[in-house]
């Protein structure tokens, strides 16, 4: 049945759309009085839309409900209201549409102008509110509409600033905000969970060790240890817990929130497929990070060693100068060993016959022609991997033994421009609000400004890594070496060795010689 055919019989109601729609459904809030029911405000819209349509000689044939769905985030997709727009268009299913507010129906003016258009394209369809006294088939109720929505957009903008600006405020007083529990802690968010916290603080410790994040992944999914779902991943994956992926861990471990600083990430920030870099948002108070209430992981200093060793492993990635390699987490030396003929890198595999050595030793290293090298080496690999180990223990023993009279790091050295550069700042906005200068030299003056805090930041960071492994490096490798990764050994190897070169050793079979490998040590 047509419009016009439901307009022209007197004893049939007219079929219309009920829309629905309150953006925080307090029930479902936890803490909620038991007497609140779950859906209680749209079904009181629902009845006035009801009593509204049967005045008009209209009946609800489809509710659209977008129950506990805010209006006010182009991000976030109503699935009721996509529904309704196709419904409302082709005429088919309802022939108009009833609505409690127009606030209600579109908060944002790209909403609203896809509601005017199908109006615009058919204004014999019904299109009212009970409130506010709405009429879509008219110029003027499509006009009003607009306008109400260009205005609350503009209050929805100037709210997120407004409360942008509020929690910058408590985060560099040190105030914690509400958010979910974070790995590491209990619920009350300020204490330590006992066995969370200790896998978390010895993975942070390992990763400027060589430890790769992927091994801690494969850790932590061993301990049962899970990434929780949002509302977003539980609609597109069904499961509340599933497998921490590797940004998840990396989120985790390069969080400020370890080591006890404070951070302020606008949401708007957080959109998007990237993670965002959380080291870059700490808050900083007189050129010094702002320190929370809660109890720390690590120290600041063991942070920001983990942080520089994954920034500088993605940065290599990214330059393609650290590129994965199938042998690079199980044999030590690839990558490190070469050719005492040629000088080209040499590579681990298995024997490919069974022979004594297979039964041995099981894999070797060697110049292969067919990668580019001339094939004159070919080495059982154990035993040179036991003698490199051996000597770089010693070497790093009789280290330890000399007395070195180092100078301290200062990591505190930025900490005063970083203070200045927060007054300069403020300065450049008391000058632009007394436009005293234009909006444009302002944000000119203020990017620089921030492109300087950026970068001392980082060297700050830097500073503070360095102070830390210049502590503890050597000392924890002679204690725990033997528990160590093959990954963490050979990060452990390059800092000192820069090849280890494998000569020839002849035909038959010959026992191992150790004068035919040698070590280049860096200088």
């Amino acid at each position: 049945m047509t419009l016009q055919d439901a307009l022209t019989s007197a004893d049939e109601l007219i079929p219309v759309g009920a829309y629905l729609r309150v953006s925080e459904d307090k029930s479902q809030k936890s803490g909620a009085a038991d007497w609140r029911e779950a859906g209680e405000e749209v079904h009181s819209q629902l009845e006035e839309i009801h009593e509204l349509a049967a005045d008009h000689g209209c009946k609800v044939v489809a509710v659209y409900n977008d129950n506990n769905a805010p209006a006010t985030d182009p991000f976030i997709v109503r699935k009721d209201f996509e529904r309704l727009l196709p419904d409302l268009e082709s005429a088919t299913v309802i022939q108009g549409l009833f609505f409690y507010h127009s606030d209600r129906l579109a908060r944002l003016e790209y909403d609203a102008a896809r509601i005017n258009r199908i109006y615009q394209m058919n204004p014999d369809l019904i299109g009212l509110s009970t409130s506010g006294g709405v009429d879509l088939s008219t110029q003027e109720g499509r006009t009003m509409f607009m306008m109400q929505a260009t205005v609350g957009g503009m209050e929805v903008y100037n709210t997120k600033r407004r409360v942008v600006r509020k929690r910058k405020k408590l985060a560099v007083r040190g105030v914690m905000m509400g958010a979910p529990r974070p790995f590491g802690w209990s619920e009350d968010r300020l204490s330590l969970h006992p066995v969370e916290s200790e896998d978390l603080a010895n993975a942070i410790k390992a990763i400027p060790g060589g430890k790769k994040i992927g091994t801690i992944r494969k850790e932590w999914f061993a301990k049962g240890y899970m990434k929780k779902q949002t509302k977003k991943g539980l609609e597109k994956h069904g499961k509340r817990d599933m497998p921490m992926d590797h940004s998840a861990v990396e989120g985790i471990l390069t969080n400020p929130r370890n080591c006890g600083y404070m951070i302020h990430l606008p949401q708007s920030e957080r959109r998007g497929n990237n993670r965002p870099w959380l080291p870059d948002h700490v808050v900083y108070k007189d050129g010094k990070p702002v320190m929370g209430p809660w109890k720390p992981v690590v120290t600041p200093e063991e942070w920001a060693a983990c942080v520089e060793a994954i920034k500088e492993r993605k940065e290599k990635r990214s330059k393609g100068l650290d590129k994965p390699h199938e042998t690079s987490d199980k044999y030590l030396l690839s990558g490190i060993a070469r050719c005492g003929k040629c000088l080209f890198p040499l590579t681990a595999n298995w024997y490919s016959k069974q022979s004594s050595s297979y039964e041995r030793y099981g894999y070797r290293y060697a110049c292969l022609s067919n990668l580019g090298g001339c094939g004159g080496v070919t080495r059982v690999g154990p035993p040179i991997e036991d003698l490199v180990e051996a000597v770089f223990l010693e070497e790093v023993r009789r280290s330890l033994g000399a007395v070195v009279k180092e100078e301290d790091v200062d990591e505190t050295v930025h900490d005063e421009r970083l203070a200045e550069i927060d007054e300069e700042i403020e300065e450049v906005n008391r000058r632009r609000k007394e436009k005293r200068i234009t909006m444009t030299k302002a944000l000119d003056l203020i990017e620089e400004l921030e492109g300087e805090q950026v970068d001392l930041k980082e060297k700050r960071r830097k500073l503070t890594a360095s102070k830390v492994q210049r502590k503890t490096e050597y000392p924890t490798l002679l204690k725990e070496w033997e528990g160590y990764t093959i990954s963490e050994k050979k990060h452990r190897l390059r800092q000192d060795i820069r090849a280890v070169i494998v000569q020839p050793q002849g035909r038959g079979r010959q026992p191992f010689n150790p004068e035919l490998i040698g070590i280049e040590w860096v200088e």
